[in-house]
């Protein structure tokens, strides 16, 4: 069979042309294939994390309601008494009955309304569980892809350069440097020194430097959070083993250790709380409802709340002209409140905090917060909003802190294209102000 010179040219192209698409059809079909098992492994795990949450939040409930029973009932917590519940024909009808060994009744409350409420904050947990679960199932696979997206472009030019003519030796001697990559070595990345090879050893620079700053951030993050739930679960342990030899004799023992259960608990949910934000902001997740807001009109609210709820300070208000924002009102007063209440930890029962509002130097709505607290040194405001981090002057103190409401702050300011300025001196005080973009800019946020 005779072909001509230039039908066999155009003949061969399309042979390869048709042989380049089959590889990304299959390369595609591969990625989606590990996205979907990735996926399918997290909401496996996301799974077991939700039910151990679950089982251990229904444990502390139930030790919350029965020592907070008998102490309100009798005074006193003891494992020695005989607990019953009497069930009527609805959930709302059961009785909680205590009585001695000897059959003597203590006391009987009728406790069908708490059951009811638990039961509905129940569901919606768990409905809300299930929704999340629900949006891995159908997202995930989708977010997976995404960020294995870059491999999949390596692998189809890899593909792609299989096709062409090729010195048999640059592959061995990109084999051979990927082969030699180490772990502690992966800052210097891959140099091969070959303008055909520069494509893909940038790529694949590019790509071992984005894993190294999502691995590094990763694993800092999850370290601290270990660090900071640490001290709360250690304390807890403490008590509770204390409670267990002596509080069942001591009354004394038995309030301080359900009072410093207390206060560990709710500061470890505080803490729980402030990293699902934080994770929920990392991985794009937490939503915001942008309008046109009054500025003015959110920090009025905010300062009439500092003044019912903290009365240990004197609060004042400025307003410095009309300022309108696009953004979400519930996180800009989430983002006040937080600085407001950091200025309330550090600054002296009875010295004044000032709330200001209005239009900044070159236009722009703003708002600040300055207090006559212990302020800063320069040291600290320039890891102000590191998380988890904590001034050494304040690292011991009582305020109860986790060190993670600045850097929610920060993040709710950043997602609003805004930005902060700090003025602080150690022993006058600190003063921040919040600047958003002039609305009409082009630079708001869409």
């Amino acid at each position: 069979m005779k072909i001509e010179k230039g039908k066999k040219k155009v003949y061969v192209e399309k042979i390869n042309h048709s042989a380049q698409n089959k590889a990304r059809s299959s390369e595609s079909m591969r990625v989606t294939s590990i996205a979907r098992k990735i996926n399918w492994n997290y909401i496996g795990h996301l799974m077991l994390s939700y039910f151990f949450l679950d089982v251990l939040l229904f444990l502390v409930a139930a030790a919350v309601f029965l020592v907070g029973m008998d102490m309100q009932m009798t005074g006193r917590f003891s494992f020695a008494y005989v607990r019953d519940f009497s069930f009527g024909d609805a959930l709302r009808d059961v009785t909680y009955t205590v009585s001695t060994i000897y059959d003597e009744q203590l006391y009987e409350v009728p406790i069908g309304i708490w059951l009811v409420l638990f039961y509905y904050g129940a569901v919606l947990v768990l409905l809300s569980e299930l929704t999340d679960l629900i949006a891995m199932v159908f997202m995930g696979t989708r977010e997976v892809r995404k960020e294995l997206r870059p491999l999949n472009q390596i692998a189809v030019r890899a593909q792609q350069l299989s096709n062409i003519a090729f010195d048999e030796s640059k592959y061995h001697n990109l084999e051979d440097a990927i082969s030699n990559l180490k772990v502690d070595s992966m800052d210097k990345g891959i140099h091969m020194h070959d303008k055909e090879l520069q494509g893909i050893e940038t790529a694949l620079n590019d790509l071992l430097g984005r894993i190294r700053a999502s691995y590094r951030q990763q694993a800092q993050f999850v370290s601290d959070a270990s660090h900071e739930l640490r001290t709360p679960i250690a304390v807890i342990q403490g008590y509770v083993n204390m409670l267990d030899r002596w509080g069942k004799e001591d009354t004394a023992i038995l309030e301080e250790s359900i009072e410093a259960i207390k206060n560990e608990s709710n500061h470890m949910q505080k803490l729980v709380e402030q990293l699902l934000f934080l994770a929920r902001g990392d991985s794009n997740r937490q939503s915001l409802d942008m309008k046109m807001q009054d500025l003015n009109s959110i920090m009025r609210e905010v300062y009439e709340e500092s003044l019912m709820i903290d009365e240990n300070h004197r609060y004042r208000f400025e307003e410095c002209g009309y300022a309108r924002v696009y953004g979400d009102c519930d996180m800009m007063k989430q983002s006040a409140r937080i600085l407001i209440d950091n200025a309330a930890k550090y600054t002296k029962t009875g010295e004044e905090i000032l709330i200001r509002v209005g239009v900044w130097k070159d236009g722009s709505p703003f708002y600040g917060i300055q207090d006559n607290g212990i302020g800063m040194s320069q040291e600290d405001v320039a890891h102000a909003f590191d998380r988890f981090y904590r001034a050494d002057s304040v690292r011991n103190s009582k305020t109860g802190g986790t060190g993670l409401g600045l850097s929610i702050a920060k993040w709710i300011v950043d997602k609003h294209h805004g930005y902060y300025d700090i003025v602080s001196r150690e022993g006058l005080g600190t003063r921040f102000s919040v600047i958003f973009p002039r609305c009409g800019d082009g630079d708001l946020p869409t």
